[in-house]
C-alpha cells in the first residue's frame, strides 16, 4: 500500500533541509529523477543537496548538475528523500546520511523494493522513476525546462527510447507534456543513444567480441575484466548498453554481463524474455530490479560469479 502524494507533499513542504539520493552507479533514470526533484524543491525555497556517485560524461547534459555533492561532503537533513532504489542498501556511501535523517522517504518503480522508507510511493507498472516524480510535482510543486528535461532524460533511459515493453500510453502522455517544455529532446535522446566516446565504443566491441551461446542458444552472455577495462582506456561507468546489444541476440531468451567493479566485487546485468523471471534470479544473489530486467553484485571472482549465475540460468531454462 503506497502512501499518498499528499502525504509525501506535507513532508516535502514542512522541511527546510532535504536531501535525495539514487543508487550507486547511478543511471539515466537515477539521476534525471534526483536532479529534477531536486531542482524543483530547490526553486520551492529549500536547501537541497544531491548525492551521487560521479557518472557517465554523457548524463552531465541532465541541468541541476549544482546541486550533487558526494557523501562524505553531505549534511544531514531534516527529510531524505531515496530514488530509484530498490533497498537501503543500494544507497551506497549515501546510506549513512539516510539513516542519520529525522525522515525518510522512498520513491522507486521497482517489483523488488523492500519499501524502507518511513513514507514509501512504489509504483512497478511505472517505466521509471522520472515518471513518479513527474506525477508527484504536477500540478503542486514548480516544473521549469530543466527539471523537464531531467525527467525526459530518466524516462527515455529506462524504457530504452520507448522501446520496452514498460512504455504505457501514460509514458508517452508525460513525454509529450515534458516536451511541452521546450527541452532539448532531440539532443538528449542522441546523447543517450547514438553517441559514445572512443573508449565507450572499445569497451563495447571487447565485450561483444567476448559473448559465447550458451545452452543451445537460449542465453546469450558475456564478461569484462578490469584489466581490459584499463587496457582500453575506459572505465566501468560506460559500460551500461552493453546488456541491451546482448539482449537482441535473436534466439536468446535471457542475456547475462558480467564486469568488474573491484578486486572483489563483480556486477551482473540480466535481460529476459517473456517467461524468464530475471528479478527472481538476481534476488537469488541480493539483487533485483523488474521481471526483464534486473542486477546484482556478487562478492567472488569474475569466472566463479559467472558460473554460479548461469547455473541458476540453467535451472530457468
Amino acid at each position: 500500500m503506497n502512501d499518498s502524494f499528499e502525504s509525501i507533499l506535507k513532508e516535502i513542504l514542512s522541511a527546510d533541509t532535504i536531501g535525495l539520493a539514487g543508487h550507486t552507479n547511478p543511471d539515466g533514470d537515477a539521476i534525471g529523477a534526483c536532479l529534477a526533484l531536486g531542482g524543483a524543491l530547490e526553486k520551492a525555497g529549500k536547501k537541497v543537496q544531491v548525492i551521487l556517485e560521479s557518472y557517465a560524461d554523457k548524463y552531465h547534459l541532465i541541468p541541476n548538475g549544482h546541486l550533487v555533492c558526494a557523501a562524505e561532503q553531505a549534511d544531514v537533513p531534516q527529510l531524505f528523500i531515496a530514488l530509484d532504489c530498490g533497498d537501503a542498501g543500494r544507497l551506497g556511501a549515501a546510506l549513512e546520511v539516510f539513516e542519520k535523517a529525522e525522515r525518510k522517504i522512498n520513491i522507486d518503480h521497482h517489483e523488488s523494493n523492500t519499501r524502507f522508507g518511513q513514507l514509501n510511493y512504489v509504483a512497478a507498472d511505472a517505466s521509471s522513476t522520472s515518471e513518479i516524480v513527474f506525477q508527484l510535482l504536477k500540478d503542486r510543486l514548480p516544473i521549469t525546462a530543466a527539471e523537464a528535461a531531467g525527467l525526459y532524460a530518466g524516462l527515455i533511459y529506462d524504457t530504452g527510447g520507448f522501446r520496452h515493453s514498460s512504455t504505457s500510453p501514460e509514458t508517452m502522455k508525460i513525454a509529450g507534456e515534458l516536451m511541452g517544455y521546450g527541452i532539448p529532446f532531440t539532443e538528449i535522446y542522441n546523447r543517450f543513444f547514438d553517441s559514445r566516446s572512443f573508449s565507450e565504443l572499445k569497451l563495447m566491441g571487447r565485450a561483444l567480441s567476448n559473448a559465447e551461446l550458451l545452452f543451445d542458444g537460449k542465453v546469450v552472455c558475456s564478461q569484462i575484466t578490469t584489466a581490459e577495462i584499463e587496457e582500453l582506456g575506459g572505465s566501468n561507468k560506460e559500460l551500461d548498453a552493453i546488456i541491451n546489444y546482448l539482449k537482441g541476440v535473436l534466439g536468446a531468451n535471457v542475456a547475462c554481463f558480467f564486469y568488474e567493479k573491484t578486486e572483489t566485487d563483480v556486477k551482473g546485468s540480466f535481460r529476459g524474455n517473456d517467461g524468464y523471471d530475471v528479478c527472481a534470479l538476481a534476488q537469488k544473489f541480493g539483487g533485483g530490479g523488474h521481471v526483464k530486467a534486473a542486477g546484482c553484485t556478487l562478492s567472488m571472482p569474475i569466472a566463479q560469479a559467472k558460473a554460479v549465475v548461469l547455473q541458476e540460468v540453467e535451472k530457468m531454462l
